[in-house]
């Protein structure tokens, strides 16, 4: 929903500029509009426009990114293409019988108005429109592929310059590694192997992005996410997150079975601390992370087997979230050695409260 409202925000701050402009082209040009006719016009406008946000907003969020990731990226364009021609028509009937009322019809079905529509949308001023407005809709999908590409709220950091210069930030990071993969692979083939990580990356992604989590890299089979300090303990995001990734591939175990013969699971490594957050890259850029903290958390996922569980956190975010009133809790299971450090770092992992037996 707030993506949605970040659309219809800009789409009408970019509807109230062309009616600026139009307006400004008008007094160039010798002729001065009726002010109270503009001041219509600009309201009209906005509220069209308001509504053109919404359904094309709920069409970007809701079906876009699906159709991107499920069918090839020409197609889904075609039919986002299509879905934004029908809605400027439609935004098109509102705004001009919007128009009618306001300019006092007593019956805005009447046939000469419909007569003045049809002349409308035949005419070069629509044509203006619909190819500016298609304009925007593309380079708000731009935005929005561009967005996926390097993150939600990295986009944002470049743009803002935020990372141009290395920054020290305290993060979470979280290493999330498929089991078996080697075995796995072997007996699915290069081909379907790929089509298996596509498809759990697709089911692990929205959780991940749920639970407020920035995905810093894919390698192979791993996913690395990274939370900021004041959202990954935010209700223990953090995690909850690759909780529920399992509970999900558990879900749609039935789908991977037949299509796989397999159900995929994860272990996950949590640490956090300092790192630096910077911009690096000349052909391709791109925000890098580096720090002790980003190659712990590694290490910490690493140990999982060895300590034949799914999740384990360091001992400094266990001391570091709020526990109270979760039904989760911590359980201890050694260490792991530190290089260079005399001290060893104590893990966890993350067991659910069995509820207190009613009287």
């Amino acid at each position: 929903m707030q993506k949605i409202l970040w659309i219809v925000g800009i789409w009408v701050f970019f509807s109230l500029g062309q009616s600026l402009y139009d307006y400004l082209v008008l007094l160039t040009a010798g002729i001065i509009p009726d002010a109270n006719l503009f001041l219509t016009n600009l309201l009209i406008n906005a509220i069209a426009t308001a509504f053109a946000g919404l359904l094309g907003g709920a069409i970007l969020v809701g079906y876009l990114q699906r159709w991107l990731r499920t069918i090839p990226y020409g197609v889904a364009l075609l039919l986002t293409l299509m879905a934004f021609t029908l809605i400027i028509f439609f935004i098109t009937v509102v705004s001009f019988f919007i128009r009618a009322i306001f300019d006092g019809g007593d019956n805005i079905f009447q046939s000469g108005l419909l007569q003045l529509f049809m002349t409308h949308i035949q005419s070069l001023h629509f044509l203006k429109d619909y190819i500016l407005w298609q304009f925007i809709m593309m380079s708000t999908i731009a935005a929005f592929m561009i967005n996926d590409k390097y993150g939600p709220g990295n986009l944002r950091s470049f743009l803002m310059g935020r990372y141009f210069r290395p920054v020290r930030e305290e993060r979470i990071f979280m290493f999330l590694d498929l089991r078996s993969s080697t075995y796995i692979a072997q007996v699915l083939g290069e081909q379907q192997y790929f089509n298996f990580i596509k498809d759990v990356i697709q089911d692990a992604t929205p959780v991940i992005l749920k639970h407020k989590g920035r995905i810093y890299q894919y390698v192979g089979d791993e996913i690395t996410v990274s939370w900021r300090m004041h959202q990954g303990p935010d209700k223990l995001n953090c995690i909850r997150c690759p909780i529920e990734v399992r509970r999900v591939f558990n879900h749609r175990s039935s789908y991977y079975t037949a299509r796989y013969g397999v159900v995929p699971d994860f272990k996950a490594g949590l640490h956090y601390g300092n790192v630096m957050v910077g911009e690096i890259g000349v052909v391709k850029r791109d925000i890098a992370f580096s720090g002790e903290v980003v190659g712990t958390a590694a290490r910490i996922q690493a140990k999982c087997n060895h300590y034949e569980v799914n999740l384990l956190i360091s001992e400094d975010l266990k001391n570091m979230l709020t526990w109270k009133d979760s039904n989760l809790e911590t359980e201890y299971k050694g260490v792991l050695s530190m290089k260079g450090k005399a001290d060893d770092l104590p893990l966890y992992t993350i067991n659910f409260v069995k509820p207190a037996p009613s009287k």
